[in-house]
């Protein structure tokens, strides 16, 4: 048994998008054996209730208040510094205190830092063995992204980029191990320093939860996430305006809900009589269990989509593009569906929607996909292989 401090950004419950979900459940698994501290911010007065549910199985769990306006003054004061507005962001003293008086206080055996925000705070860190979860490349994500925004901020998002690039690898270098969560961003950042310590953890799911339904009614395609997060904001209007069209034109009944937290305004307006835009609901299930098809036309983005395991576990079969399957160790034609040109995606939209029997194939595969790589004990196993190399390496 290892005492470990774990440093989330985000309070990893409740686990109702990507970063929390994946902190949640290996903290879930890390408990069982080891006595894990939790440290994260909290984003608003309702979250501090939600430590409650840490502490029901952690040594100990903490909350630190995060100021949206100190994090904007932060950036303003720092805009010329060469370090990303992202550090400067979510840098907080009172975070940095609290971190070094658990430091002080108790003997941990290991730190794991989730994201280079929350590494920030123990890169200095001596003498504890440090693993840094990078989870994706930012710099990747926003150099895809800079190929398709053409809005305002773009100059911004090139000078971030740049920072990022640098950052990202100079962190990784003071951190015993890094992990990530998918092949690409571990061989983008091999470009940069092909000497870093760095593996591939994938996002899982509790396949508990998420379990096929026998439902198939009506014609309802369906695309989740948080949805003011541009990668995918940005697929939801690509598919509303260029795609869904050409679907609509072959099955005139079809249905299109965007489901997840907070749409922007241009979501929101993509409202009618056949496209729902939700906004937050307690239970993603329902609205899988009505799904004829998942669409996710990613254009942008890094790392690997957690809507595209979850909808493979629900055996409901998808339609993504080569950027949103890259991550998954899937088979295309096997697992899911690969298209990048409207015309193609719905070409197989159309095809999935016209065959049954196609698309209980597809999604019958896609969940003995997940069910043997992608299950959170497994992960979770290989995080613990992990910290043990991280440890007998620093022991030597």
């Amino acid at each position: 048994m290892m005492r470990i401090l774990f440093l989330s950004l985000r309070c990893p419950f409740p686990p109702h998008r990507g970063d929390r979900i994946r902190n949640y459940s290996f903290i879930k698994q890390l408990a069982k054996d080891h006595a894990v501290t939790v440290v994260s911010f909290a984003e608003s007065r309702e979250e501090t209730n939600n430590i409650k549910e840490l502490r029901s199985f952690c040594e100990r769990a903490e909350l630190v208040p995060f100021s949206r306006l100190q994090a904007r003054k932060n950036c303003i004061f720092n805009f010329f510094s060469k370090n990303p507005l992202q550090i400067h962001y979510w840098r907080s003293t009172k975070m940095q205190r609290m971190i070094d008086n658990l430091l002080q206080q108790m003997d941990f055996e290991l730190v794991h830092a989730h994201l280079f925000r929350m590494g920030q705070y123990v890169a200095d860190c001596e003498g504890v063995p440090k693993m840094l979860d990078l989870c994706d490349s930012m710099a990747l994500n926003l150099s895809r992204r800079i190929e398709i925004d053409r809005s305002a901020i773009l100059p911004l998002l090139k000078m971030e980029q740049k920072r990022v690039r640098d950052y990202e690898v100079e962190i990784a270098r003071v951190f015993d191990h890094s992990t990530v969560v998918a092949q690409c961003d571990h061989d983008y950042l091999l470009k940069q320093d092909s000497d870093l310590n760095l593996s591939v953890i994938p996002v899982g799911i509790d396949l508990d939860y998420f379990q096929p339904s026998n439902t198939d009614g009506g014609l309802n395609l369906l695309f989740t996430g948080t949805m003011d997060y541009f990668p995918n904001y940005d697929a939801a209007i690509y598919f509303h305006n260029e795609i869904l069209p050409l679907i609509v034109a072959k099955h005139s009944e079809v249905t299109f809900s965007i489901v997840g937290n907070n749409p922007t305004n241009q979501v929101k307006q993509l409202a009618s009589d056949n496209v729902t835009v939700t906004g937050y609901v307690p239970d993603v299930r329902v609205y899988f269990n009505r799904a004829t098809v998942f669409v996710s036309p990613m254009r942008s983005g890094s790392g690997l989509q957690v809507k595209h395991l979850e909808a493979m576990a629900m055996g409901v079969p998808i339609v993504t593009t080569t950027i949103g399957a890259m991550g998954i160790e899937a088979i295309a034609s096997q697992d899911l569906l690969v298209a990048d040109t409207p015309h193609d995606f719905a070409s197989h939209v159309n095809m999935l929607l016209n065959d049954r029997e196609l698309r209980e194939s597809i999604g019958n595969s896609g969940r003995k996909l997940i069910e043997e790589k992608y299950d959170w004990q497994i992960l979770g196993k290989r995080l613990n292989e992990v910290y043990s190399q991280i440890t007998e390496r620093k022991a030597c």
